[in-house]
């Protein structure tokens, strides 16, 4: 497990970016290696001067603890309460190393630093969220001013796939509601062919927030499917409908319909496994789904729970 600290110390932005260029703020940057584990990457943020975060993030999952503490380039502080706290010194040791400069920006070129933190990182394990705890170590840090940079329009490229993409079609299920305390979303991104749907793939993503007293809470997983996972009935088919049967982490079934009589309905016992959290439900009387076929870049969520 690799456990990694960074700290963005974040500027606010001082003027209003001219149409065709970005405003990139600045701010401060610290990375701090903690411990090697198994294929976890643990880390620790810091934005603003209050704004903390602990992150625990695998192959295909992660969760996210954030909440209220002090922080500066010297000193960072954070009680996560039961989860455990952060109070760490920074010392530098090296400053002003050169870094990459973005192209096409205009304003002083970012620096690089490094020097060794002294303190205590220690939080508790959540279900199979790994324990963590340091005391000492290395940090590095990219320090950033603000710059202004010219927005670029890729060149058009011709497109390889152009003529498979006239047998496939593009669709996008997306999920939103609230379940046993929890605010959940999923959003799945399908491609069938339009003769046979369900020979199908595509990825799909679940996310649960959730708060704790202080504590915010972010747990999320991706990952791949295949054939019969998610399956769009053929276009203009009334009901029109898509199944779904998800692999690992997620299980059950679920099923949305749609007809020109009817409004959009989305039942089953889809659930889906979370670092922290075991079994969260994607369906019921809270949750609400969309189907958009096509161009899903056009799709609306204005009749989706927040």
């Amino acid at each position: 497990m690799v456990a990694v600290v960074f700290v963005a110390l974040a500027y606010p932005v001082s003027a209003i970016a001219k149409p065709g260029y970005r405003v990139d703020p600045g701010g401060l940057e610290l990375i701090l290696p903690v411990e090697k584990r198994g294929h976890y990457v643990i880390s620790v943020s810091a934005y603003g001067r209050q704004r903390v975060q602990f992150k625990v993030e695998g192959p295909a999952s992660a969760v996210e603890y954030t909440t209220n503490g002090r922080v500066s380039d010297r000193h960072i502080a954070a009680d996560f309460g039961a989860l455990g706290r952060i109070n760490v010194s920074l010392h530098l040791v090296h400053n002003g190393l050169p870094v990459f400069r973005q192209e096409h920006c205009e304003g002083r070129d970012p620096m690089a630093g490094e020097g060794t933190y002294r303190g205590t990182i220690e939080i508790s394990q959540e279900l199979d969220v790994p324990k963590v705890s340091a005391h000492l170590g290395r940090f590095h840090l990219e320090r950033r001013f603000r710059q202004v940079c010219k927005r670029r329009r890729p060149r058009p490229k011709p497109d390889p796939y152009e003529k498979l993409k006239r047998k496939v079609e593009e669709g996008l299920l997306a999920v939103r509601g609230k379940a046993e305390g929890r605010t959940v979303r999923l959003d799945a991104r399908v491609f069938a062919f339009r003769r046979s749907p369900r020979y199908s793939g595509g990825a799909v993503s679940a996310t649960a927030y959730e708060r704790r007293e202080e504590i915010r809470i972010t747990r999320s997983t991706w990952v791949s499917f295949y054939r019969n996972s998610l399956v769009m009935s053929k276009r203009g088919k009334e009901p029109e409908t898509v199944k779904v049967k998800l692999p690992k982490p997620f299980a059950g079934r679920s099923l949305y319909s749609r007809s020109q009589r009817s409004s959009p309905s989305w039942i089953g016992d889809l659930k889906v496994d979370l670092p922290g959290a075991k079994s969260v439900p994607l369906t019921g009387p809270g949750i609400s789904t969309v189907l958009c076929r096509g161009k899903i870049d056009s799709c609306s969520y204005e009749s989706l729970h927040p």
